[in-house]
């Protein structure tokens, strides 16, 4: 049996003994020791956090549907007690009431290594008043098109513009994580040295007429590919010059890098007369059966990450190597008396819950008629039309503002000022992306032309509007791609921002999860606490790879987390262990994440809660009593000193010695489907209890 063992840093857990009791290894050492590849990408509830207006129950609500639905662990909840009111606010209010805070709780709480999205619920701001940074621009066409205004979330997307007060997310292309034309692979991304090299590599392949010549380019190229392993294309090249050159086994080498590291074009390898010269190569067959057949137009989704930066050639490498980060974000909600209802807020969310991994047969369907919201993106149809096709995608263009058939829509793309979804024939497959673009879809404080809310109540799972004018530029919305992408199985939020490559405006609300097309594992982990000895406790994590089909994915790799951090990532092993010191008690909130050997690499979650210690000893939450405005609930655990009740990670109410009631209400915890965890203090040492969902 494989197995590997890990001994975890008694720090991951802030409930449990000071971390000075114990002498242990670092987080990092444990995760760079086992598994070298890339997991910083793909989306689960691991990857969210969610931010919470902490004064409003409507944002407390929200939060506690998403976070059921979801599984967002509580430590990845942050509330924030200052958020300005109303739909606008100041960019400094906006940078030191809403972003900094978040971000300074990822970093004290050490998630920002695994946070992929920042989820806004119900209770912030839509839009920021930039006004300060537009006035700076100089170049013509941005002072007449770039607006004063930007959305929330974008703002968070752009976080590192707007902690450095630079206006440079307002240029046309300054999403890099955004697709280009497939020749955008092969651009030089690089400045100084390393990007003379890639000159000289360049000009020695267009000048290579002898072996020589050839593997002298070959060289150059793999040069920089070994020091940027995540540039796929520069071994490509590599792996051309050396076909050429007639050393098939380091062409061969080269091509097999390129792949393992995020080449998935297969129609480019058949058609590289350089590359096919490995045809009859033994292994080169098996790894081109491996890569999608698709078009070669666009350039491929690839799943996001946070922790990387990306280049302006679309690929991510280390941000101290010159990457730009970014931060995928959203709103969940926007409640609002020309936006949502609290309730239909909280449906759309719950649809989309239901469509992940579905597979859904729907159509993606195109608007085009003469109204320049159509026009402007319908010369960039036939790329996503192409692309859907060449997967068997049904799809279909109509000439109205919105569909006149009794289909079943899995995507729409939209151009009219306004329209009436409500009185309709057809309907949407849970999971669907639909969205228009128009001037003020979300623009709330007006009831000018009809609000992107309106396609999430008709069933969509996330859509998106302009905050204000965008002047219909392609650059400011998502093209067509974005559903050829989605259904190669990215995230719902990846999708959007795959395709917008200046998306400073653009306000996107619903589900960042939700994703119908994902091909995740169906593999099993079961947990599980092991004998103890030499004073430390095992927690067994037991893999079982299950038979797959087309629409999933083998593992590839697993992530651990104890208590909302993550503490490990492995290559799959039937049995992976983790020793925590004997001394610790309680409940401990354990998470599985296994992630596919897939382009858009999937995930998915397997959670469960394994009690350390004696049983008998957790601290309990009972329901006393409750009506429509209190929760009665008593609180006990042996030998405490004091009791702490948590809601959503937040500390809502404490009793002193074994046992005490207490009472909350719903300006403090929101309504719904509650999630409580109790921990019980003893001297330093603090016992959680499990955590408790109670429907209030």
């Amino acid at each position: 049996m494989l197995s590997q063992t890990l001994r975890s840093a008694a720090q991951l857990f802030r409930c449990f003994p000071s971390p000075r009791q114990f002498g242990c290894l670092l987080l990092l050492i444990l995760i760079s020791g086992l598994f070298s590849g890339s997991t910083e990408a793909g989306i689960s509830g691991e990857n969210i956090i969610v931010v919470v207006n902490a004064n409003s129950q409507d944002s407390l609500t929200l939060a506690n549907h998403y976070v059921q639905l979801r599984e967002i662990p509580p430590g990845n909840i942050v509330m924030l007690q200052d958020v300005p009111d109303g739909l606008r606010v100041s960019l400094n209010d906006f940078r030191e009431k809403i972003l900094r805070p978040i971000l300074n709780e990822l970093n004290r709480r050490e998630l920002a290594a695994h946070t992929q999205v920042i989820a806004y619920s119900a209770g912030f701001p839509t839009a920021v008043d930039i006004r300060e940074h537009t006035k700076r621009l100089t170049d013509e066409n941005q002072k007449k098109y770039q607006r004063p205004v930007a959305s929330i979330n974008s703002m968070t997307f752009f976080y590192r513009w707007v902690l450095a007060d630079s206006p440079d997310y307002l240029g046309w292309g300054s999403n890099f994580y955004a697709r280009g034309q497939f020749e955008r692979h092969f651009a030089n991304p690089f400045a100084g040295e390393t990007g003379e090299t890639f000159k000289a590599a360049k000009t020695a392949t267009g000048e290579a007429t002898t072996a020589d010549d050839w593997t002298k380019a070959a060289e150059l190229w793999s040069t920089i590919a070994d020091e940027f392993p995540t540039l796929h294309p520069l071994n490509i090249r590599a792996a051309e010059a050396f076909a050429n050159a007639g050393d098939m086994d380091a062409a061969l080498e080269r091509f097999t890098l390129a792949t393992a590291s995020g080449w998935a074009n297969r129609r480019y390898v058949e058609e590289s007369a350089s590359l096919q010269k490995l045809d009859s190569t033994e292994g080169f067959a098996a790894v081109v059966e491996q890569l999608q057949d698709v078009p070669m137009k666009n350039q491929g989704p690839v799943p996001f990450s946070a922790s990387v930066g990306w280049t302006s050639t679309g690929h991510l490498i280390p941000s101290n190597k010159g990457g730009m980060p970014y931060m995928l974000s959203c709103v969940l909600g926007v409640v609002h008396e020309r936006g949502s209802t609290l309730q239909q807020a909280i449906d759309v969310l719950k649809r989309a819950r239901k469509a992940d991994r579905t597979n859904p047969d729907g159509t993606v369907a195109f608007a085009k008629t003469s109204d320049v919201r159509v026009t402007t993106r319908e010369p960039l149809y036939a790329d996503g039309l192409a692309w859907l096709m060449s997967r068997d995608r049904d799809v279909e263009i109509f000439s109205s503002k919105l569909p006149t058939s009794n289909k079943r829509y899995i995507g729409l793309m939209l151009g009219a000022a306004s329209f009436d979804a409500k009185n309709r024939s057809w309907s949407m497959n849970p999971g669907a992306i639909a969205e228009n673009l128009t001037s003020l879809g979300a623009a709330f404080e007006t009831n000018s032309q009809t609000k992107l809310t309106e396609l999430l109540h008709a069933g969509a799972a996330i859509s998106s509007g302009a905050v204000a004018e965008p002047y219909s530029l392609i650059p400011k919305f998502p093209t067509p791609m974005m559903h050829a992408y989605y259904a190669e199985g990215v995230s719902a939020i990846e999708a959007f921002y795959l395709t917008t490559t200046s998306p400073y405006q653009l306000l996107i609300v619903g589900d960042p999860a939700c994703q119908p097309f994902a091909k995740a594992p169906i593999d099993f982990v079961r947990m599980e606490i092991g004998e103890p000895m030499d004073d430390n406790v095992p927690i067994n994590f037991f893999w079982q790879a299950l038979p797959g089909n087309k629409n999933t994915s083998p593992t590839a790799a697993i992530e651990l987390y104890l208590q909302d951090k993550r503490i490990a990532v492995s290559r799959p092993a039937k049995k992976i262990e983790v020793k925590l010191p004997s001394t610790l008690e309680g409940a401990l909130r354990c998470r599985a994440v296994l992630i596919g050997r897939h382009t858009t690499q999937p995930r998915i979650a397997i959670t469960d809660t394994l009690v350390l210690g004696n049983p008998n000893a957790l601290p309990t939450i009972d329901v006393e009593s409750t009506d429509n405005e209190t929760l009665q609930i008593k609180l006990a655990c042996p030998d405490a000193e004091r009791i702490e009740l948590k809601h959503l990670g937040r500390v809502v109410a404490e009793t002193s010695g074994t046992s005490g009631s207490v009472s909350l209400t719903p300006d403090k915890i929101g309504r719904g489907p509650i999630q409580l965890e109790v921990i019980g203090h003893i001297g330093e040492q603090g016992i959680p209890g499990k955590v408790q969902l109670i429907d209030f």
